[in-house]
């Protein structure tokens, strides 16, 4: 019999039960395949849920999964797992996330406070069909 996966039920952008943006956090213990965590996040059912894997102190992959796909990157699963790992180790006050895209994410608790630290994209002009600016209500993209 495979053993349990230490799973949780988290809710961002809050400190009210039942309220904010809510991930499931997966706590592995051994490697699990892309199938396995795409099969679990769909029974869940969540918007997206965080598998993280420790690497070595307060150091840990994360992967998230939506019940349909594989999603690079994941602000409020994130959070969530961070949230997690702060109150399973209550001692630590940064953790260091690595993404399967090798995006480092360095995570710091201040006082009751979590600061997340993303990675700045460049950003640059786009156009839109006028089918989907007319969907949307508006004239252009800026």
């Amino acid at each position: 019999m495979p053993k349990p996966i230490e799973t949780y039920s988290v809710d961002s952008f809050t400190d009210t039960a039942f309220k904010g943006n809510h991930a499931a956090v997966c706590l592995l213990e051994s490697v699990l395949s892309e199938e396995k965590m795409q099969a679990i996040a769909k029974e869940l059912g969540y918007s997206e849920t965080a598998f993280i894997s420790f690497k070595k102190e307060r150091h840990f992959s994360i992967r998230y999964f939506s019940p349909k796909m594989e999603i690079p990157l994941c602000e409020h699963a994130t959070l969530a797992a961070s949230k997690f790992l702060f109150e399973k180790y209550p001692d630590w006050n940064s953790i260091l996330f690595q993404t399967t895209e090798n995006i480092e994410l360095t995570i710091s608790r201040i006082g009751k406070l979590i600061e997340m630290n993303f990675p700045v994209y460049e950003i640059s002009s786009a156009t839109a069909a006028a089918p989907l600016l007319e969907a949307l209500g508006i004239d252009a993209i800026f």
